[in-house]
C-alpha cells in the first residue's frame, strides 16, 4: 500500500467505528501480529480482504449491477436510476461515483497490449524475449517488480520509458500530507479557481509518484541485476529512458512496433516488441461527461463547482442534491481522488443531505493555513 493503514474507510472520521482495519485485525486474531511486523503499510491483498469484511457487514450494497442511466423525474421530484440487474431505483439525493478509465495517448489492441490493471490476466508471448512499459509511476514499478519475479530465469529484455523528465518518488513529506485531510479539502474548496489551478499543477508530485520505499528496494533491485548478477545464468535486463513520448503502437503477428519520441531532440524512432504494458494512469474526464446522464441532468446542471459540500450545481429543487465522488481534484484539491480521502468526502456528503453535523469534520485541524 501507499498508505497507512490508519487511513482506512472510518478512522480519520470516526476512530470510534467498528468498521476500522484495527478492528478487521482484531476480529480475525492477529492484532497483536501486526504490531509485530513493524509496519503501516500493509499489503494490498489483506486491505482488499479488509474491504470485503467491511462490505459484508452492510445489507444496503448491491454489488454486480450495471447502471445504464441516471436521471432526474420532474414529476415525482425524484432522481431515477435505471440498472441491470434488478431495475429501477429512485432516491431524492443521488452520489455519482464512478471512478475513472485507464487514459492512454495510443489505441489500445487487445491481444499483444494491455492496460496495467489487467496485467494478472494477461497471456504473454511464450517465450518472452522483449517488452515495453510505459508510464513512470506506482503502477509501472510495481509491473516491473513483476515481471523481474515471473522472468528472473530468462534473458527477457524490459524497456522502461516515461514522458517525464524522471521516474519520480512519491512526495509523502509531512506538509504534504496534509492533502489528503478533510479540512484541506474544505480550505482548497474556498480559493479562487486560478490558485486552485496552480496548486493542481505544481503539487502533482503530492499524489502521482513512486512509494519511496518501493523506488529504493527498486532501485537497489537493478543495480544488483545490472552489476552482481552471475555469469552465464540467464537473467532479465532493463533499460530506464525518460523524456520519451510513444506515439503510436502497431500490432502484428509477430509482435508490435512502437513509435516513439525523444522529447530533447525531437527525433522518432520505432522499435519492435513482442508486447506492451500501458501504466498510463486514469483519465479526469467526469462521469458529467458520461453518456450515464439521462436528458434532464444533462440539460439542468451547470458546471461541476462544489456549492454544498461535494454538491454540484444545478437549477432543479433545493431539497434534491446531486454529489460527485472521487473526481473534484479541481475544486477540493489532488488527494480527492484518493481511496484515503474518502471518510472526509462521506462526512461532508451526509451532513449536506441531512442539513446537520451526523459527522464532526474539524476545520481547523492543519497546520499550513490556504487564506
Amino acid at each position: 500500500m501507499q498508505t497507512e493503514f490508519y487511513r482506512d474507510l472510518v478512522t480519520p472520521i470516526d476512530p470510534t467505528s467498528g468498521f476500522s482495519f484495527l478492528n478487521y485485525l482484531k476480529s480475525n486474531a492477529r492484532l497483536e501480529q501486526f504490531f509485530c511486523s513493524s509496519t503501516i503499510y500493509p499489503t494490498r491483498q489483506e486491505f482488499e480482504d479488509y474491504f470485503n469484511w467491511v462490505a459484508a457487514q452492510l445489507p444496503d450494497i448491491v454489488f454486480s449491477v450495471n447502471v445504464n442511466s441516471v436521471d432526474y423525474d420532474p414529476q415525482t421530484n425524484l432522481f431515477v436510476v435505471q440498472a441491470d440487474p434488478p431495475g429501477t431505483y429512485t432516491s431524492k439525493h443521488i452520489v455519482l461515483g464512478c471512478g475513472a478509465e485507464p487514459r492512454s495517448s495510443v489505441e489500445k489492441p487487445t491481444r499483444k497490449v494491455a492496460n496495467v490493471s489487467t496485467l494478472l490476466s494477461f497471456n504473454f508471448p511464450d517465450p518472452l524475449q522483449r517488452v515495453l512499459i510505459v508510464g513512470g509511476g506506482q503502477s509501472a514499478a510495481e509491473c516491473i517488480n513483476y515481471l523481474l519475479d515471473e522472468y528472473a530465469n530468462a534473458g527477457t529484455q524490459i524497456t522502461w520509458v516515461t514522458s517525464e523528465t524522471a521516474f519520480r518518488v512519491l512526495d509523502i513529506s509531512n506538509f504534504s500530507r496534509e492533502a489528503f485531510s478533510a479540512s484541506y479539502a474544505h480550505a482548497f474548496a474556498a480559493l479562487p479557481r486560478a490558485l486552485r489551478e496552480k496548486i493542481v499543477h505544481d503539487d502533482k508530485g503530492v499524489a502521482n509518484g513512486i512509494s519511496p520505499l518501493v523506488a529504493q528496494a527498486l532501485y537497489q533491485r537493478l543495480y544488483s541485476l545490472k552489476y552482481t548478477s552471475r555469469s552465464g545464468m540467464a537473467s532479465p535486463s532493463i533499460h530506464l529512458q525518460a523524456n520519451t513520448e510513444v506515439l503510436e503502437i502497431v500490432e502484428d503477428e509477430e509482435g508490435t512496433s512502437v513509435t516513439v519520441r525523444a522529447l530533447p531532440s525531437g527525433q522518432t524512432s520505432v522499435e519492435a516488441y513482442d508486447c506492451v504494458i500501458l501504466c498510463t494512469g486514469l483519465e479526469d474526464e467526469t462521469v458529467l461527461d458520461s453518456p450515464l446522464l439521462g436528458p434532464q441532468l444533462k440539460r439542468r446542471i451547470s458546471e461541476n463547482e462544489a456549492t454544498d459540500g461535494y454538491a454540484i450545481a444545478w437549477d432543479g429543487p433545493e431539497d434534491r442534491m446531486i454529489f460527485i465522488q472521487s473526481q473534484n481534484k479541481k475544486t477540493h484539491g489532488l488527494g480527492d481522488a484518493s481511496f484515503v480521502t474518502a471518510p472526509g468526502r462521506n462526512a461532508a456528503i451526509l451532513n449536506s443531505i441531512t442539513g446537520k453535523e451526523v459527522y464532526r469534520i474539524d476545520h481547523s485541524d492543519r497546520l499550513v493555513a490556504l487564506r
